[in-house]
């Protein structure tokens, strides 16, 4: 037997571990094979997150280089910046739709191969790049695969947890917006400033791994199930979203949360490093950029207090009530943090407080979503309402580059924008309840 026919054996024996009591700790109640499935979509979001908060660190280095020069390059720095975040938003939001609609007719497992293996190759890719159109076009290609990736893993995890540990497995598998960016921050370290696209070769290496695990895995049952019900193309699960009064609503509802969400949690990481570099002048290079890696390792440090805070709170409080108290507090966060940082070591305190509301909101997402739509379109709901709704946030970053362009500051800038988070509160007001309820089954 081929040796890797007998670790595909192995796993999926895994599978036929009995379950435990249910009336045991949540995390009692999981089968080894469980534990893989979280371990297996956890990796896949952490590469996917990693990837981004390479990109973050690369972006001002390269730039200078393609413009010969920080001379050259700062009249056109915030626009092209905030570009080049628009087309990764778009093309996460592209992927989202695609390849959610896909991992509901086609299979999550077989779904997660192919989005990992796309976002590998032109992350790979942006490393030969020689000119910012080309980096904004590879961007491109690599955020479809980053978008569907998420859609297919959340369905994954939701449809393989029993009820009792779907809030902790949400926080767990979203903890990733943490540690992509600290282990994109150790890379960096290890990495000089003049040697970005190495940053963009390394990034390629683990999530390969990943591959091969998730060969071994099955389908959930219940979309096994509702596939064997399923009829039609790939389009079918786009077709059923919107045609229903129920989940067409479901997905409008949803789509505000996430473009709201979403852009503020994207628009303070990748900014983060022009704020760093705001409150280091006459440094040099390297130091700067080992600046960028420490404030984003506490920065994250929030993200994942924030990311297990919010799950937690859901079930204490419920759903609705849970997402408008981060949605409250998370402008406040920002608007203090970004003002406030006026010295390395203010941001070095104040960006965790930060990341614990924006970032640590996304969490809410993860055990949300999926709750709001049947198994035959859960992938399709959730992918459009968390990646296709970056379509809609895309103007957000241009409009950040284009206040910090008016102001000639950055932290006003990033402040100014984080205020879109208010108009998730009215989204939640016509938002249905759904703790207790678990999974919608049936259309």
């Amino acid at each position: 037997m081929h040796p890797f026919d007998r670790i595909q054996r192995l796993l999926l024996e895994l599978s036929d571990v009995a379950v435990p009591n249910p009336s045991a700790p949540w995390y009692k109640t999981l089968t080894r094979y469980q534990w893989l499935i979280l371990l297996v979509a956890w990796l896949g979001w952490v590469f996917d997150i990693m990837d981004t908060a390479l990109f973050n660190f690369a972006k001002g280095p390269m730039l200078e280089e393609f413009f010969g020069g920080k001379a050259g390059y700062k009249p056109h720095s915030a626009y092209i910046e905030g570009f080049l975040l628009t087309v990764l938003l778009v093309g996460w939001s592209v992927g989202g739709l695609i390849f959610g609609a896909l991992a509901d007719r086609w299979g999550r497992v077989r779904t997660l191969v192919l989005t990992v293996l796309i976002y590998c190759a032109f992350t790979g890719l942006t490393a030969v790049c020689q000119t910012w159109e080309q980096v904004a076009l590879v961007r491109f290609l690599t955020a479809l695969g980053i978008g569907g990736e998420w859609a297919a893993g959340a369905a994954l995890v939701a449809e393989a947890f029993p009820d009792k540990a779907r809030a902790p497995g949400a926080a767990m598998l979203q903890s990733a917006a943490a540690f992509g960016p600290w282990f994109a921050a150790l890379i960096n370290f290890a990495v000089p400033a003049r040697s970005w696209r190495l940053l963009f070769l390394v990034g390629i290496l683990p999530a390969i791994l990943t591959i091969f695990v998730r060969l071994g895995l099955k389908e959930p049952e219940k979309w096994q199930r509702a596939e064997a019900k399923s009829k039609g193309s790939i389009l079918e699960p786009v077709k059923e979203l919107f045609s229903r009064p129920r989940w067409r609503r479901h997905a409008i509802i949803a789509l505000v949360l996430g473009v709201v969400g979403i852009a503020a949690a994207g628009n303070i990481t990748y900014w983060l490093p022009n704020m760093v570099q705001a409150v280091s002048h006459g440094l040099s290079a390297d130091i700067v950029q080992g600046r960028k890696s420490q404030a984003t390792l506490a920065m994250h440090v929030g993200t994942l207090l924030g990311v297990f805070a919010m799950p937690w709170l859901c079930e204490k409080i419920g759903r609705r009530n849970a997402l408008i108290t981060f949605f409250v507090l998370s402008p406040i966060s920002v608007v203090i943090a970004s003002l406030g940082s006026t010295s390395y070591t203010s941001l070095l305190l104040l960006a965790p407080v930060m990341s614990f509301f924006t970032i640590g909101l996304s969490a809410g997402f993860v055990l949300y979503f999926p709750e709001l739509f049947p198994t035959s379109m859960r992938a399709t709901g959730a992918g459009f309402a968390y990646n296709t709704g970056r379509i809609l946030a895309a103007g957000v970053p241009l409009l950040t580059g284009a206040l910090i362009g008016a102001s000639n500051s950055v932290t006003k800038g990033v402040a100014q924008t984080a205020l879109v988070l208010l108009v998730g509160i009215v989204a939640l007001l016509f938002a249905p309840e759904t703790k207790g309820k678990g999974l919608p089954e049936e259309a």
